[in-house]
């Protein structure tokens, strides 16, 4: 008994162990498989709201586009009215997911992002080859942000500035805590002319590159002080950056 005892306490020590190594690696595997599915549910849901902005803004991408959006959708994202923005809202029918939070209101609070209810556009993404299900559906918001360009002179008050699009698009694992979270800027194409009493502008056609990036070359002339200064800039249409978010500390 002196000797048995022992080893049946060293042998169940070793099961437990093996047991609980056993378990770490499946916590593990089935957390990898998660992330998996939701940041392919991120990806399909930032594809989807670069693919809507193409189309409504007639901006070349080299994404297979074929959504047809509705009038009233198109019309919610032109990208100098901007009518479907609306601050301190993330819109309602033809402009649902279109947000411009208040200065001090934070996106994430505002579009639910993360919620099980949401005001965002959800999307269906399901990843190939997995039976997996996402606990939550991707979802996507659009916000619009002034676009700055180089040496680009002030506005007055009734000229707008050019604006970009930043997406914030979201993906969930089988577990709904498991989360990504992509955001990406986009700039729409320049429209071919726009006059003010202050600056006349006139854009060329956009040209996709064979490395598949798209270019538009913009025409500038302001008028100040009895002088006329042309400006001419190409700038980089569709996608600018891509980058993923930690949730924490950004709500």
């Amino acid at each position: 008994m002196m000797v048995v005892m022992p080893a049946v306490v060293l042998l169940g020590l070793l099961i437990m162990a093996t047991f609980h190594l056993v378990l770490d690696q499946r916590h593990r595997t089935s957390l990898t498989a998660d992330r998996a599915l939701a940041k392919y549910g991120a990806e399909m849901a930032l594809n989807a709201a670069e693919c809507e902005l193409s189309v409504a803004t007639e901006t070349p991408t080299n994404l297979q586009c074929m959504a047809a959006l509705p009038r009233e959708r198109i019309a919610a994202l032109d990208p100098v009215l901007r009518r479907g923005f609306l601050v301190g809202t993330c819109g309602n029918d033809g402009s649902l997911g279109l947000c411009q939070p208040q200065p001090d209101q934070s996106l994430w609070t505002l579009a639910r992002l993360l919620d099980a209810t949401t005001h965002a556009v959800e999307i269906d993404a399901r990843l190939p080859g997995t039976q997996r299900i996402a606990g939550r559906t991707a979802r996507y918001v659009i916000e619009p942000i002034p676009d700055r360009w180089p040496g680009q002179t002030q506005h007055s008050d009734d000229t707008p500035p050019p604006w970009l699009y930043r997406i914030t698009a979201a993906g969930f694992g089988a577990d709904p805590a498991v989360s990504v979270v992509l955001q990406t800027v986009f700039r729409p194409r320049v429209p071919r002319h726009t006059s003010t009493p202050q600056t006349t502008t006139e854009a060329a056609l956009p040209t996709i590159r064979p490395s598949g990036t798209v270019t538009q070359r913009v025409y500038t002339t302001s008028d100040q002080h009895d002088a006329t200064t042309p400006h001419s800039q190409t700038f980089m249409l569709g996608r600018l950056n891509w980058r993923e978010l930690i949730e924490e500390g950004l709500r």
